[in-house]
Protein backbone atom coordinates (compact mmCIF):
# COMPACT_ATOMS: atom_id res chain seq x y z
CA UNK A 1 0.00 0.00 0.00
CA UNK A 2 1.74 3.48 -0.98
CA UNK A 3 1.97 6.71 1.54
CA UNK A 4 0.30 8.58 -0.70
CA UNK A 5 -2.20 6.89 -2.77
CA UNK A 6 -3.07 8.48 -6.38
CA UNK A 7 -6.30 9.74 -5.94
CA UNK A 8 -8.66 11.16 -9.13
CA UNK A 9 -11.17 13.57 -9.51
CA UNK A 10 -14.36 13.90 -11.48
CA UNK A 11 -14.87 17.45 -13.04
CA UNK A 12 -17.63 17.72 -15.30
CA UNK A 13 -17.43 14.19 -16.83
CA UNK A 14 -13.79 14.23 -17.10
CA UNK A 15 -11.82 12.58 -14.63
CA UNK A 16 -8.32 14.38 -13.46
CA UNK A 17 -5.32 13.13 -12.04
CA UNK A 18 -3.65 11.68 -10.63
CA UNK A 19 -3.07 13.24 -7.14
CA UNK A 20 -2.03 12.88 -4.00
CA UNK A 21 -3.96 12.66 -0.67
CA UNK A 22 -2.21 15.91 0.54
CA UNK A 23 -3.33 17.29 -3.01
CA UNK A 24 -6.46 16.21 -2.62
CA UNK A 25 -7.25 18.26 0.90
CA UNK A 26 -5.57 21.30 -0.48
CA UNK A 27 -8.38 21.14 -3.04
CA UNK A 28 -11.03 20.81 -0.16
CA UNK A 29 -9.20 23.95 1.88
CA UNK A 30 -8.68 26.04 -1.34
CA UNK A 31 -12.75 25.29 -2.51
CA UNK A 32 -11.43 23.41 -5.80
CA UNK A 33 -14.01 20.67 -5.02
CA UNK A 34 -16.81 20.37 -3.30
CA UNK A 35 -17.89 17.74 -0.89
CA UNK A 36 -20.17 15.96 -3.59
CA UNK A 37 -17.18 15.98 -6.30
CA UNK A 38 -16.65 12.25 -7.10
CA UNK A 39 -13.27 11.07 -6.12
CA UNK A 40 -11.77 7.85 -6.58
CA UNK A 41 -8.36 6.19 -5.53
CA UNK A 42 -7.31 2.29 -6.87
CA UNK A 43 -8.86 -0.44 -4.71
CA UNK A 44 -12.32 1.40 -4.56
CA UNK A 45 -15.06 -0.36 -6.21
CA UNK A 46 -16.95 2.93 -7.06
CA UNK A 47 -16.64 6.60 -7.51
CA UNK A 48 -17.23 8.37 -4.06
CA UNK A 49 -18.43 12.10 -3.19
CA UNK A 50 -15.13 13.74 -1.44
CA UNK A 51 -17.49 14.60 1.28
CA UNK A 52 -17.20 10.75 2.05
CA UNK A 53 -13.78 10.08 2.30
CA UNK A 54 -12.89 10.60 5.99
CA UNK A 55 -9.85 12.95 6.01
CA UNK A 56 -10.86 15.22 2.80
CA UNK A 57 -12.26 17.97 4.58
CA UNK A 58 -12.60 18.77 8.35
CA UNK A 59 -14.69 16.38 10.66
CA UNK A 60 -18.04 18.41 11.58
CA UNK A 61 -18.60 18.51 15.36
CA UNK A 62 -20.82 15.52 16.67
CA UNK A 63 -23.05 15.74 20.24
CA UNK A 64 -20.65 13.50 22.59
CA UNK A 65 -22.15 11.66 24.99
CA UNK A 66 -21.65 12.51 28.45
CA UNK A 67 -18.75 10.55 29.17
CA UNK A 68 -18.08 9.01 32.71
CA UNK A 69 -17.07 11.43 35.20
CA UNK A 70 -13.86 10.88 36.57
CA UNK A 71 -13.52 10.42 40.25
CA UNK A 72 -13.84 13.48 42.64
CA UNK A 73 -14.17 15.41 39.40
CA UNK A 74 -10.88 15.42 38.42
CA UNK A 75 -9.81 15.77 34.48
CA UNK A 76 -8.13 13.31 32.44
CA UNK A 77 -4.25 13.71 32.49
CA UNK A 78 -3.32 14.46 29.24
CA UNK A 79 0.29 13.62 29.64
CA UNK A 80 -1.25 9.88 31.08
CA UNK A 81 0.54 6.88 29.04
CA UNK A 82 -1.91 5.01 27.02
CA UNK A 83 -3.65 2.40 28.82
CA UNK A 84 -3.31 -0.91 27.24
CA UNK A 85 -5.98 -2.83 26.93
CA UNK A 86 -8.35 0.03 28.86
CA UNK A 87 -9.52 1.95 25.86
CA UNK A 88 -11.74 1.21 23.00
CA UNK A 89 -9.38 2.96 19.98
CA UNK A 90 -6.48 0.09 21.73
CA UNK A 91 -6.37 -2.92 19.19
CA UNK A 92 -4.43 -6.31 19.90
CA UNK A 93 -1.48 -6.66 17.39
CA UNK A 94 -2.14 -8.59 14.57
CA UNK A 95 -5.69 -7.46 14.23
CA UNK A 96 -7.37 -3.58 12.33
CA UNK A 97 -5.13 -1.11 13.23
CA UNK A 98 -7.53 2.02 14.34
CA UNK A 99 -7.66 5.35 12.19
CA UNK A 100 -5.32 8.08 13.29
CA UNK A 101 -6.47 11.36 12.73
CA UNK A 102 -3.46 13.14 12.14
CA UNK A 103 -2.38 16.08 9.88
CA UNK A 104 0.59 15.31 7.47
CA UNK A 105 4.24 16.72 7.91
CA UNK A 106 6.18 18.84 5.41
CA UNK A 107 10.32 18.18 6.05
CA UNK A 108 10.48 20.24 2.76
CA UNK A 109 9.02 23.34 4.41
CA UNK A 110 10.50 22.50 7.99
CA UNK A 111 14.04 22.28 6.23
CA UNK A 112 14.14 25.61 4.15
CA UNK A 113 12.74 27.32 7.61
CA UNK A 114 15.64 26.18 8.81
CA UNK A 115 18.14 26.90 6.13
CA UNK A 116 16.36 31.08 6.25
CA UNK A 117 16.46 31.21 9.82
CA UNK A 118 20.75 29.92 9.72
CA UNK A 119 20.93 32.28 6.42
CA UNK A 120 19.38 35.43 8.43
CA UNK A 121 21.71 34.96 10.98
CA UNK A 122 25.42 33.86 10.03
CA UNK A 123 25.06 36.58 6.73
CA UNK A 124 24.09 39.57 8.58
CA UNK A 125 27.30 38.63 11.20
CA UNK A 126 29.21 37.87 8.90
CA UNK A 127 29.12 41.30 6.97
CA UNK A 128 29.13 43.33 9.91
CA UNK A 129 32.71 41.50 10.47
CA UNK A 130 34.08 42.15 7.44
CA UNK A 131 32.97 46.05 7.35
CA UNK A 132 33.73 46.87 10.68
CA UNK A 133 33.55 50.58 11.53
CA UNK A 134 33.00 51.19 7.41
CA UNK A 135 29.72 50.23 7.64
CA UNK A 136 26.83 52.88 8.29
CA UNK A 137 24.79 53.15 10.79
CA UNK A 138 21.83 52.58 8.68
CA UNK A 139 22.76 49.54 7.25
CA UNK A 140 24.26 47.91 10.15
CA UNK A 141 20.32 48.52 11.41
CA UNK A 142 19.01 46.37 8.80
CA UNK A 143 21.48 43.62 9.29
CA UNK A 144 20.41 43.88 13.08
CA UNK A 145 17.06 43.27 12.34
CA UNK A 146 17.37 40.17 9.83
CA UNK A 147 19.30 38.82 12.93
CA UNK A 148 16.35 39.37 15.06
CA UNK A 149 13.91 37.61 12.05
CA UNK A 150 15.99 34.69 11.89
CA UNK A 151 16.54 33.97 15.60
CA UNK A 152 12.34 34.23 15.48
CA UNK A 153 11.79 31.93 13.07
CA UNK A 154 14.88 29.57 14.61
CA UNK A 155 12.41 29.67 17.20
CA UNK A 156 9.39 28.72 14.89
CA UNK A 157 11.71 25.89 13.29
CA UNK A 158 11.77 24.60 17.28
CA UNK A 159 7.85 24.79 17.92
CA UNK A 160 7.32 22.91 14.31
CA UNK A 161 10.04 20.15 15.37
CA UNK A 162 8.04 19.83 18.43
CA UNK A 163 4.34 19.77 16.79
CA UNK A 164 5.84 17.07 14.54
CA UNK A 165 6.92 14.80 17.00
CA UNK A 166 3.94 15.15 18.57
CA UNK A 167 1.76 13.99 15.85
CA UNK A 168 4.17 10.98 15.33
CA UNK A 169 3.73 9.85 18.48
CA UNK A 170 0.19 10.57 17.74
CA UNK A 171 0.29 7.99 15.40
CA UNK A 172 0.86 4.57 17.97
CA UNK A 173 -0.19 5.58 21.16
CA UNK A 174 -2.69 3.52 21.12
CA UNK A 175 -1.59 0.59 19.16
CA UNK A 176 -0.74 -1.22 22.65
CA UNK A 177 3.35 -0.47 22.22
CA UNK A 178 3.99 2.98 23.25
CA UNK A 179 5.60 3.98 26.03
CA UNK A 180 3.87 7.01 26.58
CA UNK A 181 1.22 9.56 24.82
CA UNK A 182 1.92 12.01 22.62
CA UNK A 183 0.95 14.89 25.28
CA UNK A 184 3.34 13.00 27.68
CA UNK A 185 6.09 12.33 25.13
CA UNK A 186 6.24 15.91 24.53
CA UNK A 187 5.24 18.02 27.86
CA UNK A 188 7.93 16.07 29.78
CA UNK A 189 10.87 17.59 26.97
CA UNK A 190 10.10 21.09 28.70
CA UNK A 191 10.76 19.85 32.43
CA UNK A 192 14.72 21.15 33.36
CA UNK A 193 17.03 18.81 33.79
CA UNK A 194 14.90 15.62 33.63
CA UNK A 195 14.63 16.19 29.87
CA UNK A 196 18.40 15.34 29.98
CA UNK A 197 16.88 11.44 30.25
CA UNK A 198 13.67 12.13 28.88
CA UNK A 199 15.19 12.92 25.08
CA UNK A 200 15.63 9.38 25.15
CA UNK A 201 12.43 8.40 25.68
CA UNK A 202 10.87 10.59 23.19
CA UNK A 203 13.21 9.73 20.64
CA UNK A 204 14.93 6.69 20.97
CA UNK A 205 11.85 5.41 22.66
CA UNK A 206 9.72 6.56 19.58
CA UNK A 207 11.96 4.30 17.04
CA UNK A 208 11.67 1.31 19.23
CA UNK A 209 7.59 1.48 20.01
CA UNK A 210 7.39 2.77 16.41
CA UNK A 211 8.76 -0.41 14.76
CA UNK A 212 7.11 -2.91 17.21
CA UNK A 213 3.92 -1.11 15.96
CA UNK A 214 4.14 -1.59 12.75
CA UNK A 215 5.26 -4.90 12.50
CA UNK A 216 2.69 -5.87 14.76
CA UNK A 217 0.33 -5.04 12.21
CA UNK A 218 0.02 -6.81 8.96
CA UNK A 219 -1.57 -3.50 7.49
CA UNK A 220 1.13 -1.59 8.07
CA UNK A 221 3.95 -3.25 6.53
CA UNK A 222 4.69 -0.93 4.19
CA UNK A 223 5.42 1.45 7.28
CA UNK A 224 8.50 3.28 6.74
CA UNK A 225 11.32 2.02 9.95
CA UNK A 226 12.96 4.58 12.16
CA UNK A 227 16.36 3.81 12.55
CA UNK A 228 16.88 3.29 16.53
CA UNK A 229 20.66 3.68 15.86
CA UNK A 230 20.37 6.72 14.25
CA UNK A 231 17.88 8.17 16.92
CA UNK A 232 20.01 6.60 20.07
CA UNK A 233 23.21 8.29 18.39
CA UNK A 234 21.02 11.45 18.23
CA UNK A 235 19.97 11.52 22.06
CA UNK A 236 23.72 11.04 22.93
CA UNK A 237 24.99 13.53 20.90
CA UNK A 238 22.01 16.37 22.03
CA UNK A 239 23.58 15.60 25.55
CA UNK A 240 27.59 15.47 24.64
CA UNK A 241 28.24 17.57 21.29
CA UNK A 242 25.34 19.38 20.48
CA UNK A 243 26.89 20.75 17.44
CA UNK A 244 27.03 17.39 15.91
CA UNK A 245 23.68 17.06 16.66
CA UNK A 246 22.41 19.35 14.95
CA UNK A 247 23.54 17.44 11.17
CA UNK A 248 21.72 14.54 13.02
CA UNK A 249 18.69 16.60 13.38
CA UNK A 250 17.96 16.23 9.35
CA UNK A 251 17.39 12.79 8.86
CA UNK A 252 16.09 12.08 12.24
CA UNK A 253 12.99 14.79 11.33
CA UNK A 254 13.06 13.18 7.33
CA UNK A 255 12.21 9.68 9.20
CA UNK A 256 9.50 11.42 11.62
CA UNK A 257 7.77 12.90 8.38
CA UNK A 258 7.78 9.77 6.39
CA UNK A 259 6.44 7.90 8.94
CA UNK A 260 3.43 10.90 9.98
CA UNK A 261 2.59 10.91 6.33
CA UNK A 262 2.32 7.28 5.90
CA UNK A 263 -0.54 7.40 8.52
CA UNK A 264 -1.85 10.28 7.40
CA UNK A 265 -2.24 9.63 3.55
CA UNK A 266 -2.69 6.13 3.73
CA UNK A 267 -6.70 4.90 2.04
CA UNK A 268 -8.21 2.47 4.78
CA UNK A 269 -11.65 0.89 4.42
CA UNK A 270 -13.90 2.49 7.14
CA UNK A 271 -15.03 -0.32 9.23
CA UNK A 272 -18.98 -0.20 7.62
CA UNK A 273 -16.79 -0.98 4.07
CA UNK A 274 -18.81 2.45 2.64
CA UNK A 275 -16.15 4.45 1.70
CA UNK A 276 -12.38 5.33 1.78
CA UNK A 277 -10.13 7.25 4.18
CA UNK A 278 -7.16 9.48 3.65
CA UNK A 279 -5.73 8.20 6.89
Amino acid sequence: MSTEAQWYVMQEDQQLGPYTGEQLVSFATGGNITRESLVWAEGMENWLPAGEVEGVFPVQAQPVAQATASPAGFNVNPYAAPATGMTTQTVQPGGEYPHVSVKGASFGMWLGLLLTAVALIIIPIALIGSQGDRMSNGAAGILSILMIGGYVLNLFVAILGYIYLYRVWKCIENGGFARASAGKAIGFMFIPLFNLYWIFQAFYGLSVDWNKTVEAYPELAPAPRLSEGLFMTFCILMIVFYPVAIFLAFPVMAQICKGINFFAFRPTKHLGGTGFSLR
